[in-house]
Parts: C-alpha cells; structure tokens; sequence
C-alpha cells in the first residue's frame, strides 16, 4: 500500500485544497492497475480506494504473488496542509506486514505540491517454525509538479530505518503522470535499495512501473 498512499493522499489533498473552487464528490471510487518489472520477475497490482466521508477513506490492494493488503486512513486540513494518518495490514504466504503512518502535503503553489510520509513497519512470520521479526521506519520526501494542466512529474526520496537488523537504505522514485478526467496513465521509475513488492526481498535492481488510475 505504500506505493499508494501518497497517491490517494494527494488526490483527496487537492480536492481539499481546490474545494472553494469545485464541487467535491467524496464518494468516488478510485481503482488502479499497475505491472512492475524488477530484473526478470514481474507483478501486477490491482488496487482500489472509497472515499467513505470527507475524512475517512478505506483502500485494498491485491497482487500477482497473492499479496493481499487492506488499509484506512483519517484525513483533515490542518491550516494549509492536508494531513492524513493511516494504518494497514497485509498478508503474503508466511508473512504479515502491519503499518502506522502519517502523510502531509502542501500546494507551494498552483502547479506544485510539496508531502512527506512516515510510518513505521512490522514484519512477522504466520508459520512458528520461521523467526521473522523485522521492524522497520520508513520515510518519505517529495514534490509533485504540473507544467501543464494533463501532466504531472514527480520525485520522491525514501529513507528506511532498519530497526531490527540495524543500518539504513535509500531509494528514489521518479514518476511521469497524464491526467485526463477520469483515466491517468503513470510511468514510475525506482532505483537504489527497496522492495518491488510488500512481501518481496530487498533488492539494489532498478524498478520499473507502468499503471494506470480509474476515477468514477
């Protein structure tokens, strides 16, 4: 989920954010599909998210891998700043995956959002016989930029404190976005040390994402 959540976040943020100016439908389904590449291993991710009232917001993504991860979050303007703490579980073969999260961002101006994101992981094992504790603190920086009204460019550093094994890692995610009404196509482009997958192992290969958003 955590490819995700700045995406969902930023686009309840900017319906806050614009909300004197249109409509809101809170209501709104979002659905995605994404394909990542990662050496010679590809996945597919089918992700949905229901606005449930103005602040709560309910989401579920299911992987190729038989990944299966649900998740909600409560969400508030704080002054300028959209804010949302969130909370997730998800279930791979032997592992469960529990997160505790909060995300904030901010218009700096018409064409440009500012957000960060930190959350803290646990990983255990479902089978006795295998020992899997690992916790980690994951966080996030970045910047969204529209030059034009249909496309959007974004970058963000991710810092993952490892707390369990000690040391750290770091990625970068670099995305193109194109934002018609209702369908928003995405290319995503990953590299230093992350996970491709939730449940995958950590790896130092470039990533490669292509997905798409459905809004109805």
């Amino acid at each position: 989920m955590k490819r995700l959540l700045i995406t969902i976040g930023l686009l309840f943020f900017s319906c806050a954010v614009y909300s004197n100016q249109t409509e809101l439908q809170y209501y709104e389904p979002q659905l995605s599909f994404q394909v990542s590449q990662t050496g010679d291993s590809w996945v597919g991710t089918v992700s949905g998210t229901i606005q449930a009232t103005e602040q709560v917001n309910i989401s579920a993504d299911i992987d190729s891998t038989g990944y299966l991860e649900l998740g909600t979050g409560y969400g508030v303007m704080l002054g300028d700043f959209y804010t949302e703490a969130f909370i997730s579980y998800g279930r791979a073969d032997i592992i469960d995956i529990y997160s505790l999260g909060v995300f904030s961002g901010t218009a700096l101006n018409e064409s440009t959002i500012a957000f960060l994101s930190s959350s803290y992981e646990w990983r255990s094992s479902s089978v006795d016989i295998i020992d899997l504790g690992i916790e980690e603190w994951k966080n996030t920086i970045g910047v969204n930029y529209s030059p034009i009204d249909f496309i959007r460019i974004g970058y963000s550093f991710n810092y993952d404190r490892k707390i369990t094994e000690g040391g750290y890692r770091t990625n970068q995610h670099v995305q193109l976005t194109m934002r018609p009404k209702w369908i928003q196509p995405y290319f995503k482009y990953i590299f230093g040390e992350h996970r491709s997958t939730p449940s995958s192992k950590v790896t130092s290969e470039n990533s490669y994402e292509f997905g798409v958003n459905f809004s109805f």
